[in-house]
Order: C-alpha cells, then structure tokens, then sequence
C-alpha cells in the first residue's frame, strides 16, 4: 500500500517499510546530522536491523514505513505502541535535500490520516526533547498540541533529558482535514488579451470569507489548542480582519477586543457586524494605537486573563502560513486541469498573503510571476514588509536557504495604481465594479479588490502582455461592497 499527498501526489508518499530499505535506515540513523535526538544504540548495525525487521514486520500493534520524495526514499515514519485506540508516533526525515521542503510535514499528515481514518485510532501522541525546536515547530503545524512536561524522562546517550507531551485527537485532525478540503472555486472569464482566471477566495466557507477568514481560521487553531480566553487585535472600521476575528471570537464566546485607528473609523458594515458580534472596540489617534494595545493586554493579564494577540491584517508567519496552503491548492488546480498560470495577481495589504504565496514559488520553484497590487503603501516600504514576511516565515520554519537573489526577484510589489490611497475610490474603481456584479455576477469593493483588479489589467495593458493565462486571487471584502452602493 502506498498513501500519497492528494496535494501534490507527484511528490510525497509512504509506504510500508520493507527489507530493502534497511541500509537506507542505518545510513540515515547514523548520521550525525540527524541522531542528535534520536533515543537509539548507536551506531545502527544492518545485521541486527535485519533481525529487528524479521521480527516485527507482521505485528499488529505497530506501523513502520518509508517516506518517498519524488518517487526517491528520505526517510522513516511510523506508529508504534498501538493499542486501545492510541498510538505513538515517529519521524526521521534522513536525506539533507528533503529538508526544509514541506516534505516531513506532508508524510506526517499522510501518517495521521492513515491512524484515524484507517486504524480508526482516538489519538496519536509523541514525546520530543525540550531542546528539539525544530520538531516542535513541525508537531504543532501538523495539529499536535503540547499537553505537559515529563521531567527526566529519557536518557539520551548518557544525558537525562526533559521532553515534552504532545497530543492529537482524532476529532481534531478529522475536523482539521475538512477545513483544509474546503478550497475555493476557480473561475474563468474570457478576456481578449489574455486567459483570465479568477480564485474566489471571497467565497471562504466564514463570514463573507475571504483572505482574512483564512487566515483567522490558523490563529483560532492555535487558540483553541492552548489557554487562551481574550483576544486582542487591531483595524480600521473598514477591516475584514476585525470582522472576522471578532465574529470567530463570538461563537467561541470570547471577549474581543479591537484598537483602531480613528482616522479610519467612519461607520462601515463591517464596524457594524464587529458591534453585532460583541467586540469592545476602542479608538483613538494612529499614533496612540501601539501604546494602547499593550495597556489593554496589560490590564487583561492583570485580571487574571491569558489574552491572545493577533497582529492588525493577520500579519506574522500563520498568516503567511495560510497562503503557502493556498499557492499548494493553485498548484492542485493546475495539476487536475492541465491550466498553468504565467502570472498570479492579488491585492497586497499588510503583506502576509503575498508573502505565503512567494514563499510556495520558492518552496516549489515554479516559474511564474506573483504581483502584488498595492492598495495603499508605496514603496520601498510596502515592498520591503513583504520581504521581511517572506524572511520571517523562511526563519520560523527551518526551510532551506534561498539565495537573497531568488527572494527579490520572486517579490513583485507594483505600487502604481494605490490611487488617492486606502479606501479611497476613483471613476476607474468604480466602473470596475459595477462591470464586475453586472457582467460575471462577483462582487468587489473599492478598498482591495476592485482596485487590484483595475491595477491588474492597467499593469498587463502597459507592458503588452498577451496570450498568458493569468490567476486573480479574490481576497474578499464583500461587505465593504455595500459600503461602495451609495457611490
């Protein structure tokens, strides 16, 4: 039997071990790059590999197999203890240039989706050195949720070694796995110049959906796996990050707490839902905005609450996270439709969601170009929040370096067409969204989409490009659109 990543079936997969692979686990295994946290007795022998093999490859009460990378063996992974509805899970990614590439993560969930949905097993747990970052990183991405510290509790190599509990039950991971199914619609719409695409990410199962529900969905995760009971953000009154977190914060029965800027909070539907939804919002001057988010998580902590904080837009490496998923869903597309895309376009904010997608390019080295349409920043600035998000997110998740070269060239931030700046509508704005809703029945709003849209076709108009096809990511805002109708 061998499982494969629906994802990307062309590149990840396990199967079970089998005796051919041992001189590949003994090599892996004695690597010094890879034993460092390893409980084993080294060095690994093949003789008594073998022996090990012969004995236990038709027990029921554990699962060995081989994660394969490109149709290449890298590595081992496996349950091990299984009874009662639980097992233990194992992992070691053995060759250097699987590293750093999504690779273990993608095995782990084949692995999980095999103990839940096939072993129909409760819960899978696992045991990690304190010190091992880096698996800690991978667990909690994979759903894995710390449940304690087991003081002294192994001997590696002679050193006693705390370790950490980590946990995941089978309703967590089900649930987990149909979110992530739920990908948006694709759509086409001809265009003379050009085969013009559109992904419906405004169509996100939440709340209008959108870029920022995506999002939000990552950071309630993490919300919800720890002890969190407040929430703190930040956003004008025309925020669909406001508006989601503090409608996810609502039916979690949450207390939400919202600063914003009060040079940006005229009366939108969406300051409109954020009231409906409970949240405590308090304005004041841009200036006051940082100083005023750490005295509210100040006075939080002082009463006794563990508050959560969620940088304004969804900005910092979940955010960035949910786009690397999202350019792996492009991908999936391209994979079932034969489609490839030259050119991806989007709106680009706070920076985070064109981050993720470069950082998926540059995970999967796809030769395309991403423009990010700016909607207010100009640069050097809105760029280089783009860069340091793609740097942040490279750094936090341990991924292979990329020369600085790569990094630049892969990040298109076009500030031509911000207009009078955020939120702020012309005649081409406008009549860009009323052909929009009277000809292909697909909203837009003047603050992002309507703008980026218009600034998409400004930017394939001057410099001639023809006879591409082209993806434009609808990040959503529909209620803003309401706000455009007076207009």
């Amino acid at each position: 039997m061998r499982i494969y990543d629906k994802a990307s079936a062309a590149s990840v997969a396990i199967r079970k071990f089998e005796e051919r692979d041992i001189p590949s686990k003994v090599r892996w295994i004695n690597d010094e790059a890879n034993n460092r946290y390893l409980h084993y007795e080294l060095p690994l022998e093949e003789e008594k590999t073998l022996a090990w093999f012969r004995k236990n490859q038709n027990r029921q009460d554990r699962y060995d197999a081989v994660i394969e990378w490109a149709g290449e063996p890298v590595g081992v992974i496996g349950l091990l203890s299984i009874e009662n509805g639980q097992a233990e899970y194992y992992i070691t990614l053995g060759e250097e240039r699987a590293k750093g590439r999504g690779v273990a993560a993608q095995a782990s969930i084949l692995l999980l989706d095999y103990a839940f949905r096939e072993r129909g097993l409760r819960r899978v747990y696992l045991y990690t050195e304190v010190e091992n970052l880096a698996a800690q990183r991978l667990f909690e991405r994979c759903g894995f949720r710390r449940i304690g510290l087991a003081p002294k509790s192994a001997v590696n190599r002679g050193r006693v070694v705390d370790r950490y509990g980590y946990e995941l039950l089978r309703a967590d991971f089900l649930q987990r796995r149909d979110l992530e199914s739920l990908t948006t619609p694709v759509v086409f719409l001809e265009d003379g110049a050009n085969q013009i695409y559109i992904k419906r990410e405004d169509m996100f199962p939440f709340s209008f959906g959108g870029n920022k529900a995506r999002k939000a969905f990552y950071f309630f995760r993490e919300i919800d796996a720890g002890d969190y009971d407040a929430v703190v953000t930040y956003g004008s009154s025309s925020s669909n990050h406001c508006r989601v977190v503090s409608n996810m914060a609502a039916a979690r029965k949450l207390p939400c707490y919202i600063i914003s800027p009060e040079e940006a909070s005229k009366p939108t539907f969406n300051s409109k839902m954020m009231e409906l939804f409970g949240a405590g919002i308090t304005v004041v001057p841009v200036a006051q905005v940082h100083d005023t988010i750490e005295a509210r998580l100040q006075e939080l902590r002082r009463a006794g609450k563990n508050p959560y904080f969620i940088a304004g837009g969804g900005h910092g490496s979940l955010g960035t996270q949910a786009y690397v998923d999202c350019y792996q869903e492009i991908r999936e597309y391209e994979r079932r439709t034969g489609v490839f895309f030259d050119y991806i376009f989007l709106a680009s904010g706070t920076g985070t969601t064109q981050a993720g997608l470069v950082c998926g390019q540059l995970l999967y080295g796809d030769e395309r170009q991403i423009v990010g349409i700016s909607i207010a920043r100009k640069n050097p600035r809105g760029r280089q929040v783009v860069l340091d998000s793609v740097a942040e997110y490279l750094a936090e998740t341990a991924q292979l370096p990329y020369s600085e070269e790569e990094i630049q060239a892969a990040t298109i931030f076009e500030d031509g067409y911000t207009g009078d700046g955020y939120g702020q509508q012309n005649e081409k704005i406008k009549d860009t969204i009323r052909h929009m809703l009277t000809h292909h029945g697909i909203p837009m709003d003047s603050t992002y989409t309507a703008k980026a849209w218009a600034g998409m076709q400004s930017y394939l108009s001057e410099r001639k490009i023809t006879g591409k096809t082209v993806l434009f990511i609808h990040t959503g805002g529909t209620p803003l659109f309401f706000d455009d109708m007076d207009d």
